[in-house]
């Protein structure tokens, strides 16, 4: 379920996670509107200053959301 809005270097990135941590990335994010934890949906992916980004939207309201996911 990769979203087709990744950059090159980001599904790079992306593909490093393996599946099971991928799965808990995207269930743990936090949306300021629910102020609760969510699952990103509808995302994509990019590159800032070296680690990879997700943004994408609130499974529960629908709001803006984004993960980052820091590089080792």
């Amino acid at each position: 379920m990769i979203s087709q809005k990744f950059t090159p270097k980001a599904m790079k990135l992306w593909r490093k996670v393996p599946a099971w941590a991928q799965e808990k990335l995207l269930a743990n994010v936090y949306c300021r509107k629910c102020a609760t934890v969510t699952t990103i949906v509808d995302f994509s992916g990019k590159v800032v200053d070296g680690e990879l980004v997700l943004s994408g939207f609130c499974q529960l309201c629908g709001s803006e959301v984004t993960r980052l996911i820091e590089s080792q």
